[in-house]
């Protein structure tokens, strides 16, 4: 969880209710580490998987759709600032 929580930037306590309320949903599995047993496995299930791909795909088709309305200056132009966003929002 710990691997989790500094990938995420967020507390080791945000990323156990995160990963408890996708158990629930059957998105994730946990299974304990074999090299290190202080330590827990999270992995997709299938359905996990099924959803990831879903999600994956309803993305690429939104940025195709976005990409077919914007020309090159402005594709350039947002990019820059969705950069300028991530850097604001993992500054604080």
């Amino acid at each position: 969880m710990s691997e989790l929580a500094n990938r995420l930037a967020v507390t080791k306590g945000a990323v156990t209710q995160m990963i408890l309320r996708l158990e629930d949903k059957r998105l994730v599995g946990r299974t304990p580490n074999p090299d290190d047993s202080r330590s827990t496995l999270v992995s997709l299930t299938e359905l996990g998987k099924e959803a990831y791909h879903t999600h994956e795909a309803m993305h690429q088709a939104f940025i195709r759709d976005l990409s077919s309305q914007l020309d090159e200056r402005e594709i350039e132009i947002f990019d820059q600032c969705l950069e300028k966003l991530c850097r604001h929002l993992m500054a604080e």
